[in-house]
């Protein structure tokens, strides 16, 4: 009751003050605007009173205050916010704060069934113990054979990097010389030149 009382003195704009009210903030701290902090500057100086009493610079607290009017004490607008406009604010935050909240819960829910959706993919343990449910063991054949499930492939053998030896030299495609220009040209063929070791 005593603080209200000062609260209340405080805020009335007194002609011998040097600093005047300006206006509330929906936690109740107060902002006051006073005389310009330097000589032949029109930058006034404004501060804040905290609800609870806090004073000191170090119990300073960004949060504690709403962005509108941290904008106002740092010169970036000129206007005091209004308590219609802080209210709008504080609605569409607490807006924001619950779609958040329920897209966090339908990812909750989607990593479940994705989860869920691995976990019916995989092969049970059973079926993968289970002797009559495997295939025989076989040997390769020179072809594959079967398809799907029952798919056995063949016998394979890599190829050889290098090509057999021949003494005829590798055919190679004739050059030819471009034709046509602008949007009828066609560019020759042409080989490069080989590589000598």
């Amino acid at each position: 009751m005593f603080r209200r009382a000062i609260n209340a003195l405080k805020a009335t704009n007194l002609p011998w003050r040097s600093h005047r009210l300006v206006g509330r903030d929906l936690d109740g701290n107060m902002y006051f605007e006073g005389p310009a902090t330097r000589a032949g500057t029109d930058r006034t100086r404004r501060t804040i009173e905290y609800y609870d009493g806090r004073t000191e610079f170090y119990q300073y607290d960004p949060n504690a205050i709403p962005p509108q009017w941290q904008s106002w004490l740092r010169h970036c607008r000129d206007d005091a916010p209004s308590v219609a406009e802080l209210q709008r604010a504080e609605q569409q935050r607490v807006l924001t704060v619950q779609r958040a909240r329920e897209l966090d819960r339908k990812w909750e829910e989607r990593k479940v069934e994705i989860e869920r959706e691995k976990m019916a993919s995989l092969p049970s343990a059973a079926e993968q113990l289970a002797p009559q449910n495997r295939s025989p063991p076989h040997t390769p054949t020179a072809t594959p054979s079967g398809h799907g499930d029952a798919f056995e492939p063949g016998s394979w053998a890599p190829a050889s990097k290098r090509p057999p030896p021949s003494s005829a030299p590798p055919a190679q495609a004739p050059a030819t010389a471009p034709k046509g220009q602008g949007d009828t040209f066609e560019p020759g063929a042409w080989r490069p030149a080989s590589k000598r070791r």
